[in-house]
């Protein structure tokens, strides 16, 4: 799947509309040999970004985010000397990433990857040695603009400086005092901490009538302290300042969202999309269509005219979204018709914005969201890949005998639709969870079981959710989270189980639960030994985080040993898989209807 890319270039801020609510930065982690730096929240942040010189480091702000506890900075050897993080504002937090000295960085070449709105990626490039004065650079997650230091009128010599990006003021070396920000009407004023201004500035005003700014005023009010105060327009944008060493050392103030759309600017704007080409119309395309295309490989959205879109997924709700901006809902709209075998269980589209159209996909269980690609400017392609059984070709396969019992169970009916089961296939992504013999990985064994799982029960008319559907990383408070929203009925993780490679006798099925799911644990253990011949290691109570902490009757299946000299060939087969699916789920199917769910 295609994620979120975004790029550093230079010097201004985008302005985005960020959550009422704050969320908290939970995790961080920095990968010193790929040169990335992972970071996630427990709600949507857009991260905001600036490369700083002297000394040289990033700053990735995250608005509406606060600290959920004390996290340690952390200090590593060669050119990324450092890695710290802190509270920058009440609800802003800050991590910054400090480099050698002599060293920074190529904004073009630093990448951010949403992987959703709340698990981030930022990639580094090889630091560089510095070989001349930069200018800072900052990025947000979605707009970019490019400004030059191109200077275009100068006050007091060069002293003060109108450039493409915003104002300049040349201060003979870099300071690195506070910076307060107060704000009267029209008026704002920055008040500089430890600053001593030049004396041809005491007291001077200059009219520069350039970015919505009429009057700029120079004032030393104490001798370690100076005040600087911008007259500004109706309709002036939110303007900051930092220091820089552009220059030789000053002061840059600049406007959030950049001086692209401010009068008298001949800043070039270049808009980023996050997954598509984006069109520079301000007429409002039109969403003709939403069809599925090449035997249901694609989902294809037609537009009048160009289209510009994001992707990505929304994983509160369990849906992939497709974002259409500078767009409308064509009444009515064309949508596909949906069956049973179709790659695709549920389509929503509607007018999101007066100027966005939002389209949901909910993807059939056994399919994966591809790339999100656009082949024409009218048309956005969605791949939809239907996965395959994992197999792994170091193990050999043996053969599985039928249960004793080859008796067909009776039809299932459940007593009422809205039944909801969350299936938790454990580990996956950067966590391959237990590596037994030959290097089978539990993350390899348990995703096809539990796809196999949930597509049983779907097909008995049970709703299914999954705490992850392909391969990647969700946290255990996140798979708790996941259950307790959707309000689901039961909670049923899979997993292999493992001990040392030098006990291999040891084998067998084990089935946890911590409270209210003993009943669940004993029907899926029943079930499982009726069906599998496979050495019983018995129903066990267990303080697993998933089953203390999920609000309905919850289990955790160990389908065997991945270091079991009996287990581990079976877990490699996937025909042997495919029986401890069903098993699971006549269990889960036979739970539901003797206790009337």
């Amino acid at each position: 799947m295609k994620f979120f890319w975004f790029c550093l270039t230079l010097l201004t801020l985008s302005a985005w509309q960020l959550p009422a609510w704050a969320g908290q930065l939970i995790f961080w982690e920095f990968n010193e040999q790929r040169r990335e730096l992972q970071f996630r929240t427990n709600s949507g942040v857009q991260p905001q970004a600036q490369l700083i010189p002297d000394p040289s480091r990033l700053v990735i702000d995250l608005p509406g985010t606060t600290l959920a506890r004390p996290l340690l900075n952390r200090s590593y050897g060669g050119k990324i000397r450092t890695i710290r993080l802190g509270q920058f504002t009440p609800d802003t937090a800050r991590l910054v990433v400090e480099l050698e000295p002599g060293y920074t960085l190529d904004p073009s070449a630093i990448k951010f990857e949403g992987r959703s709105p709340s698990d981030w990626t930022v990639s580094l490039p090889e630091p560089q040695r510095i070989t001349s004065t930069q200018t800072p650079q900052s990025v947000t997650g979605g707009q970019t603009t490019t400004t030059t230091a191109q200077v275009e009128d100068s006050f007091f010599g060069d002293r003060f400086q109108v450039t493409q990006g915003g104002f300049y003021l040349s201060l003979d070396g870099t300071t690195e005092g506070k910076i307060e920000t107060e704000q009267d009407g029209d008026r704002l004023e920055f008040t500089l901490k430890d600053l001593q201004l030049p004396q041809d500035l005491l007291g001077q005003t200059v009219s520069v009538n350039r970015y919505r700014v009429d009057k700029i005023t120079f004032e030393q009010s104490r001798n370690n302290e100076a005040k600087i105060s911008l007259e500004l327009d109706d309709n002036s944008p939110e303007w900051r300042a930092l220091y820089s060493s552009y220059g030789g050392g000053g002061l840059v103030f600049f406007p959030v969202g950049g001086t692209t759309n401010l009068s008298g600017s001949g800043t070039r704007s270049v808009t980023v999309p996050e997954q598509t080409v984006q069109t520079s119309s301000e007429e409002l395309a039109t969403v003709e269509s939403v069809e599925l295309a090449n035997n249901g490989s694609q989902l294809v959205v037609r537009g009048s005219d160009r289209l510009q879109a994001s992707g990505g997924w929304n994983r509160n709700d369990g849906v992939y979204q497709i974002r259409v901006e500078n767009a409308e809902l064509a009444q009515p709209v064309r949508g596909p018709e949906l069956s049973a075998t179709s790659p695709v269980s549920r389509i929503s589209m509607r007018q999101e914005t007066s100027t966005s159209v939002l389209i949901q996909i909910e993807p059939a269980l056994g399919v994966q969201i591809g790339e999100l690609n656009q082949p024409g400017d009218r048309f956005l392609a969605l791949e939809l890949n239907r996965l395959r059984n994992f197999d792994n070709n170091a193990n050999n396969p043996v053969f599985v005998p039928p249960a004793q019992n080859t008796d067909n169970p009776p039809a299932f009916n459940p007593p009422r639709s809205s039944v909801v089961v969350m299936i938790d296939p454990g580990h996956g992504g950067k966590d391959p969870g237990a590596v037994g013999i030959g290097g089978l990985q539990e993350k390899r064994v348990i995703l096809p079981i539990s796809q196999e799982v949930a597509q049983i029960l779907q097909e008995n008319g049970v709703g299914v959710r999954m705490t992850r559907d392909t391969d990647y990383f969700v946290s255990l408070a996140g798979r708790t989270q996941l259950a307790n929203n959707a309000n689901a009925d039961l909670f049923v993780s899979i997993h292999a189980n493992a001990i040392s490679l030098s006990r291999p006798e040891v084998n067998g099925l084990e089935v946890y639960y911590y409270q209210s799911g003993k009943k669940l644990a004993q029907t899926i253990h029943r079930n499982i030994l009726g069906q599998i011949r496979m050495r019983d290691r018995g129903v066990r109570t267990a303080r697993f985080y998933v089953l203390r902490h999920t609000a309905m009757p919850s289990v955790l299946v160990e389908v065997g040993f991945v270091t079991g000299r009996e287990d581990a060939p079976n877990l490699s087969s996937p025909a042997f898989r495919s029986r401890m699916a069903k098993a699971i789920a006549d269990g889960i199917l036979e739970y539901i209807q003797t206790n009337n769910l």
